[in-house]
C-alpha cells in the first residue's frame, strides 16, 4: 500500500483512520468478527462528590451490559492512574472529581442498536450520574469554577507570579542570561535553575545566590523609569486541536495468549503501551501478558494525540469485555475529554538603549494547564525558552509556571506553548519600535536579531536564552531582510489609505512578526529500519506518524533518493525498535556513563519527520547499500576488485548500470543474497543532542563510518536483530556545556509572516486579506506535503487569532460542538492573497563542518506560530498606531476590545 493509494482508499470508503476498522478487518490476525461498544460516563462537577450509578433511571433495554468503575479496579494489580501526579483514571464513589470530564464509569454494550440509543440519551441526559451535595468548605471558597471566569482567574494567577508569591509548584521553568560578559550567567555556563521555593532560586538542591542577585539587578533596570521599555501583558486562549477525526480506538484480550491487541490513531505509540501495562499493574495483572499495538494514521494530530489518556480507558473497556471492544469519541465527546491547548497569561519588560538595542527582557509567563500531568512541564519549558524570540538580548530574566485547573486535559498542543509568548514579545517590539523609537519595526528587529556561529570565524556567532552558543543554521536576518524589503510592506502606507478612500469605513493595516522555533526535543533518539524484497522493492519501517503532515510520503522519498526503488512505509512502529533497544542495552555501550547516548523511543510530534527520521532511515539505507547490495554486485558481476566509488556513481533508479554491460537491477541483487543467506533488512539508531552521534561498523572487510550510533542486520522485522558492534569508542554528540547540564535546544527554523488585515465595524469583522509566509524550511523532501503545511499553519494561526474560543462549560457535558466552537471558515481564507518565501540553506547546509550535510529542517510548527502576532501588529496598524491600545492584548481579537474611531476613519 503506497501513500498515494492511502489518500485514495480513503476518499473511496476504504480503511485509513482507526475509526474506519471494525474487528471483521483483522479477521487475518485472529480477531473474532463480532463488536462490543464502550462509553464513558463522566463527571460534570468538580464542586460536589460523586456518590454512583443508579442505572434503573435508565429504560431497562438501554442498560448496558456490564459497567467498570473504580471498584473493578483494585490495587494490586490495578494502578488506577493516568499520571504521576496521582490523577485517577475512574474516580471512585464518595470522591470528588480531578477534573471536569473525568470519567466515572465505561459502560459496555454487547450490540450496536443499543449502545447507539444509550449513548443518544446518557448524553443528553447524565440523570444515572449521581452526585451529593457540594461540601461546606467548598460553597464558602467559591471553588466551582463558575465562580470567576477564566480571564479573572489566569489575570490573578500572573499578578501572584509577577511577584514570586507561587511557590512550591512542581512545573516552573527559569532562564536567566548575563551575556554581558564572556563567563555570565545562563543554564550553558552554570546549570538549570530548578525552581523558586519563595526565598531564592534553587539549582542542584542549593540556594542559587548568583542567579538571585541577577534577578533583583535585572528588575531593578526594568523599573528604572528613566529607559526606554515598553511593559505588555497578553493573554491567549484555550483552544481545541479540531481534527478532522475524534480519538477511535478497537481493542481485544485474547486470552488464550494474554495478548491485549489494540488498533487507535496515537502519536505516542512508543509509550501508550507501556503507560498501559503500567495501569494494568504489568506482570501482575492475571490475564494480560503483553500489548501488541498497531498504530494507523491520524485524521489530524496537532498533539491533541500525544501522551492522551484515551488509551487507558480503550484498554481497560477491553480487558473487560467478553469480545474485541470499539471505543470511539463523538465531536461532542472530543471537546469534553480531548486534550486542549494551554491558555495563557504573559507579561513582559522589554527595554533598549538610545542606539535601538535590545538591553534587557524581563518575561511572566503563566500557562493555565490541567491537572493531569501529560506534558505540561516540557510544553512550559519551551515557552520559557522562547520568550525573547530570535533577539540578542545581553540580559534576560524569564519565569514560568504551570497553574494546574480542575479543567479537562491539557497537553502539547501545535507550536509547544511557543505561540503564546511570541504574541506577548513580537506585539510588545511592535509597539517599542513605532511609538517609543519611532521606527521601522521590521528594520528594528533586523537590528537585533540572532545569528549563528560563522564556521570560517570560530569564536564567532550568538547565544539562545539558554546561553547556548548557535552553532548551526540560522535564518533570522534572512527572514526580516526578505520581509522589510516585500512590496506588501514597503506599500503598507499607500493601501491604507486607498481603503479609506473606500468610504465605507473599512480600515486596512500590514503587520509583521517573526520567529526562531525549536525543532526535535533536544536528546533525539530515534530508530528507523529498511528490507528490499525479491521483486525490486523496498519496505521501511518508522517510528512516526502520519497525521496529514505527509510523513508517509517523506519516508518513502528517502528511501527511493537512495535505492532508487518503489517503497512503502510502516509507520508507528514499536515492536522491533524495543527488540533492536534491549540488545543494546544488553550490549552495554549505549549504558557507558562516559558516553550518555539515549535508546529511548522518541516521539512522533516536535516536526520531527523530515531532519530526524529521514536521515536515521537515509543511514540504513546507505549501510544497506554499501554492506550488503554492492558486495553481491561484485559477485555477480564477478569483479571482487570494483570499488564502492564506482558502484556507487553506477547506482541509479535502482540498479548497477556501468558502461558496456547490462543493467543489474535490485531484485538480482535481493536473490544472490538469499541464495548466500545473507541479509536483507538493516535497522539502524542514531541520537541527536547538540549533534549526531556517530560510530564506524565493520562486516566483510568493509568499514562504514556513519552518523548513527548501532546498526543491526536480518532478514525480517520479526527477527531478533543482531547487532555490528561498533569499532572503537561510539561518538556521542557535545550535548552537555561548561555547566554540566545537557542543551535545552539546538535546532532553530526561523519563520515570519506579513499578514494584511481589513477592520470592517459596520460589519463587525476582522478578516485577512493579504499573507506572506517566509520560511527557513531548507530543500522540501516533498513540495506539496510543505505547501500544505505553510497553507494548514497559516490557516490555524489566523483560526486561533480571530476566531477560537472554548464555551465556558466545555468538560462540564457533551454540550460544545462546531456548531459554537467557531473554526476558521472557507469564507474566511479563500480570498488572502498569499505568497510563500523561501530562505535557501548555504551548501553546508543545515549543520556545517563536522556533520552531516542535511538540507530539511522541522518546519511544521514555525509554519503558524507568528501568524496571530503578524495579525495584532497589522489591527495596529490599520488603527493608525495612535497609541499602546492599538495593539491587541488578548486572542481571539474582537473589534469591541478595539479603540476604532467614530467615523470609521483615523
Amino acid at each position: 500500500m503506497n501513500s498515494t493509494d492511502t489518500r485514495l482508499r480513503k476518499v473511496t470508503g476504504g480503511k485509513v483512520y482507526a475509526s474506519d476498522f471494525r474487528p471483521r478487518d483483522l479477521a487475518e490476525e485472529g480477531w473474532p468478527a463480532d463488536c462490543a461498544h464502550a462509553l464513558l460516563l463522566r463527571s460534570r462537577y468538580v464542586d460536589r462528590p460523586f456518590e454512583g450509578l443508579d442505572l434503573t433511571l435508565l429504560p431497562a433495554d438501554l442498560r448496558p451490559d456490564s459497567v467498570v468503575t473504580a471498584k473493578d479496579l483494585p490495587d494490586p494489580p490495578y494502578r488506577n492512574q493516568v499520571s504521576a501526579r496521582n490523577v485517577q483514571a475512574l474516580l471512585p464513589e464518595g470522591e470528588i472529581a480531578d477534573y471536569l470530564g473525568q470519567p466515572v464509569a465505561i459502560a459496555l454494550y454487547g450490540d450496536f442498536v443499543r449502545f447507539r440509543r444509550a449513548a443518544q440519551e446518557l448524553r443528553e441526559d447524565t440523570g444515572p450520574v449521581i452526585y451529593g451535595p457540594p461540601p461546606a468548605s467548598a460553597a464558602s471558597s467559591g471553588t466551582d469554577p463558575g465562580t470567576a471566569t477564566e480571564q479573572q482567574t489566569i489575570e490573578a494567577d500572573l499578578n501572584e507570579w509577577t511577584h514570586r508569591r507561587f511557590t512550591g509548584q512542581v512545573r516552573q521553568a527559569h532562564y536567566l542570561l548575563d551575556h554581558t560578559e564572556s563567563d555570565g550567567y545562563s543554564v550553558w555556563n552554570r546549570g538549570r535553575t530548578d525552581t523558586f521555593d519563595g526565598t531564592s532560586f534553587i539549582r542542584d538542591e542549593r540556594p542559587d545566590t548568583e542567579a538571585d542577585q541577577l534577578f533583583r539587578s535585572i528588575e531593578a533596570e526594568t523599573a528604572d523609569p528613566t529607559g526606554i521599555q515598553v511593559e505588555t501583558t497578553t493573554f491567549t486562549q484555550q483552544t481545541d486541536p479540531a481534527f478532522l477525526e475524534p480519538e477511535a480506538g478497537l481493542a481485544w484480550l485474547d486470552r488464550t495468549t494474554g495478548v491485549l491487541h489494540m488498533l487507535l490513531g496515537t502519536q505516542s505509540p512508543h509509550s501508550d503501551v507501556p503507560d498501559i501495562l503500567g495501569l494494568l499493574g504489568g506482570p501482575a495483572h492475571p490475564t494480560v501478558r503483553s500489548v501488541k499495538l498497531t498504530s494507523t494514521d491520524c485524521g489530524g494530530g496537532f498533539g491533541g494525540r500525544d501522551k492522551s489518556p484515551f488509551p487507558y480507558f480503550l484498554a481497560l473497556a477491553a480487558v473487560f469485555s467478553t469480545k474485541p471492544v470499539r471505543l470511539a469519541y463523538d465531536r461532542r465527546e472530543q471537546f469534553q475529554g480531548g486534550l486542549k491547548r494551554h491558555g495563557s497569561a504573559v507579561r513582559s519588560w522589554v527595554r533598549v538603549g538610545p542606539d535601538g538595542l535590545l538591553r534587557a527582557v524581563r518575561s511572566f509567563i503563566v500557562l493555565r494547564g490541567g491537572v493531569e500531568a501529560n506534558l505540561n512541564g516540557p510544553v512550559l519549558g519551551l515557552a520559557a525558552l522562547h520568550a525573547t524570540g530570535p533577539y540578542r538580548v545581553p540580559r534576560a530574566s524569564v519565569h514560568g509556571i504551570v497553574v494546574e485547573r480542575a479543567i479537562p486535559a491539557v497537553g502539547s498542543m501545535r507550536g509547544f506553548g511557543i505561540p503564546q509568548v511570541v504574541f506577548n514579545l513580537e506585539t510588545a517590539l511592535d509597539r517599542l519600535a513605532v511609538t517609543r523609537l519611532r521606527t521601522d519595526p521590521i528594520a528594528f528587529r533586523l537590528a537585533n536579531v540572532l545569528r549563528p556561529r560563522d564556521s570560517a570565524h570560530p569564536g564567532t556567532g550568538d547565544v539562545d536564552l539558554a546561553g547556548t552558543p548557535l552553532r548551526f543554521h540560522l535564518a533570522n536576518a534572512e527572514i526580516c531582510t526578505a520581509a522589510l524589503h516585500h512590496p506588501l510592506w514597503t506599500g503598507r502606507d499607500g493601501a491604507r489609505e486607498r481603503v479609506s478612500r473606500r468610504g465605507d469605513g473599512t480600515l486596512y493595516g500590514v503587520g509583521f512578526a517573526c520567529c526562531m522555533e525549536a525543532y526535535g526535543t533536544t536528546q533525539d533518539s530515534v530508530y528507523g529500519a529498511v528490507r528490499v524484497t525479491e521483486d525490486g522493492r523496498a519496505e521501511v519501517w518508522g517510528q512516526t506518524i502520519d497525521m496529514g503532515q505527509g510523513a508517509r510520503q517523506s519516508l518513502e522519498h528517502v528511501a527511493r533518493e537512495v535505492l532508487g526503488v518503489p517503497t512503502v512505509a510502516r509507520l508507528g512502529v514499536v515492536g522491533p525498535f524495543e527488540r533492536f533497544a534491549k540488545r543494546l542495552k544488553d550490549l552495554g555501550a549505549h549504558t557507558d556513563p562516559a558516553v550518555k547516548i539515549s535508546l529511548s523511543h522518541g516521539a512522533s510530534s516536535a516536526s520531527k519527520t523530515a531532519f530526524f527520521h529521514g536521515h536515521v532511515l537515509r543511514e540504513a539505507c546507505r549501510a544497506l547499500l554499501r554492506l550488503r547490495l554492492l558486495p553481491a554486485a561484485r559477485t555477480l558481476l564477478e569483479e571482487p576488485g570494483l570499488s564502492d566509488e564506482v558502484l556507487l556513481a553506477a547506482w541509479h533508479d535502482g540498479a548497477v548500470r556501468l558502461d558496456g554491460r547490462p543493467p543489474l537491477p535490485l531484485s538480482a541483487l535481493v536473490r544472490e543474497l538469499k541464495r548466500t543467506g545473507r541479509e536483507t533488512y538493516v535497522l539502524a539508531h542514531g541520537y541527536f543532542c547538540n549533534g549526531w552521534s556517530q560510530a564506524t561498523f565493520r562486516d566483510g572487510g568493509v568499514e562504514h563510518r556513519a552518523f548513527i550510533d548501532a546498526l543491526a542486520l536480518g532478514h525480517a522485522p520479526e527477527d531478533d536483530p543482531a547487532p555490528l558492534p561498533p569499532q572503537g569508542p561510539l561518538s556521542p554528540p557535545p550535548s552537555r556545556g561548561p555547566g554540566g547540564d545537557t542543551v535545552p535546544r539546538s535546532l532553530y527554523a526561523s519563520a515570519g509572516h506579513l499578514i494584511g488585515v481589513e477592520l470592517a465595524p459596520r460589519l463587525g469583522t476582522i478578516k485577512v486579506v493579504d499573507a506572506v509566509s517566509f520560511l527557513d524550511a531548507g530543500d522540501a523532501l516533498l513540495p506539496s506535503a510543505l505547501a500544505g503545511q505553510v497553507e494548514g499553519g497559516l490557516v490555524m494561526g489566523i483560526s486561533h487569532a480571530l476566531h477560537e474560543e472554548l464555551p465556558p462549560e466545555t468538560g462540564t457535558g457533551p454540550f460544545v460542538n462546531l456548531d459554537r466552537y467557531r473554526l476558521a471558515r472557507y469564507a474566511d481564507v479563500t480570498g488572502i492573497r498569499r505568497e510563500t518565501v523561501f530562505v535557501p540553506l548555504p551548501a553546508e547546509g543545515a549543520l556545517g563542518a563536522g556533520q552531516p550535510i542535511m538540507r530539511h529542517k522541522g518546519i511544521g510548527e514555525a509554519t503558524m506560530t507568528s501568524v496571530g502576532a503578524a495579525v495584532a501588529n497589522a489591527v495596529a496598524h490599520a488603527l493608525g498606531h495612535t497609541d499602546d491600545r492599538c495593539w491587541p492584548t488578548r486572542t481571539p481579537i474582537r473589534l469591541a476590545d478595539l479603540p476604532l474611531p467614530t467615523d470609521g476613519r483615523r
